[in-house]
């Protein structure tokens, strides 16, 4: 029987996936990353490849499960296989060096950003900025290497004391946009088409899952109407959404969710482009867009063509 396969490497992440699979009766099998095997000699199984692969495996103790699933990935391409989130797909999510490349070509505007192999680099590039900035890792996700800086002097004491090395040996050092208020918006695709924006409210820090498990405390944020760190943006327009969708098509991306947030000016900074995300539940009560539902029914359509 042709099947859903779902190629991962968080349990957790799953579950509302699984829900809205279920409630339309699609037949779906998970392939974990961390623990599947596969003989590359033989055939791959009937049906359609979701890949939901994350740049932050390694926080769960999942070193290589990139590395896999690009096996994994191309070993489906060349048996012609319906891959959703496909190997390019793969390239992006764990670089955000190769994101901002793509976002350059389709001129979107991402905050002035430099590359750093090593500590020495760090300070070196470092001297560029005149205003406050940050570091964060090229392999990111979950807020992974991302601090604050005022100065050289203060970056120059966590390089020589405090230091966490990118997992690629990356590291990125970034103007720091100021907005008011601290908010980030993100814009989410599936089928390669716009679904809905959520407005996050980032004053408590980067780490800004929208996940059930990223999100059980639901504080207070006055920049929401509705008190939740996500909101759903009614009526939302962007003239972007089109250099989105346009970038999103060129590089294989069906599902993801792109990051921005708003300078003071007014100008949109993009920072990220995240292929395997995720969707906030407080955030869709209000909403009649559900993103796990949308991404179900888009899945069973692809299993049926």
């Amino acid at each position: 029987m042709k099947k859903i396969y779902v190629i991962h490497e968080n349990d957790e992440w799953l579950i509302p996936l699984r829900k809205s699979l279920k409630k339309i009766n699609a037949p779906y099998e998970e392939w974990h990353m961390n623990k599947a095997k596969f003989d590359y000699k033989k055939a791959p199984p009937e049906g359609i490849f979701y890949n939901r692969m994350s740049a932050s495996s390694h926080s769960r103790g999942h070193r290589y499960a990139p590395e896999n699933t690009k096996n994994l990935l191309s070993w489906l391409e060349e048996k012609k296989k319906r891959v959703i989130n496909n190997s390019r797909a793969l390239e992006l999510e764990i670089s955000k060096k190769k994101q901002y490349g793509e976002l350059k070509k389709f001129d979107i505007k991402f905050p002035t950003t430099y590359y750093a192999n090593n500590k020495k680099e760090i300070i070196e590039k470092s001297k560029n900025f005149t205003n406050p900035f940050i570091t964060k890792h090229n392999r990111g996700g979950k807020g992974l290497g991302v601090r604050y800086f005022e100065n050289i002097s203060d970056l120059k004491k966590y390089v020589n004391n405090n230091f966490e090395d990118s997992i690629d040996g990356i590291t990125l050092l970034q103007e720091y946009v100021s907005s008011d208020p601290q908010v980030i918006t993100r814009v989410e695709f599936v089928d390669g088409k716009f679904l809905y924006a959520v407005q996050v409210d980032a004053s408590d820090g980067f780490e800004l899952c929208p996940a059930d498990l990223c999100n059980t405390e639901n504080k207070f944020c006055p920049a929401n109407p509705d008190g939740n760190k996500f909101m759903i943006i009614k009526d939302y327009k962007n003239k972007q959404i089109k250099k989105y969708e346009n970038l999103l098509k060129s590089n294989g991306i069906e599902i993801a969710g792109i990051e921005y947030i708003t300078g003071k000016d007014g100008t949109h900074y993009t920072y990220d482009i995240n292929t395997n995300t995720n969707y906030n539940p407080i955030a869709e009560e209000k909403s009649k867009e559900k993103g796990m539902d949308s991404i179900a029914n888009f899945l069973y359509k692809e299993l049926r063509n």
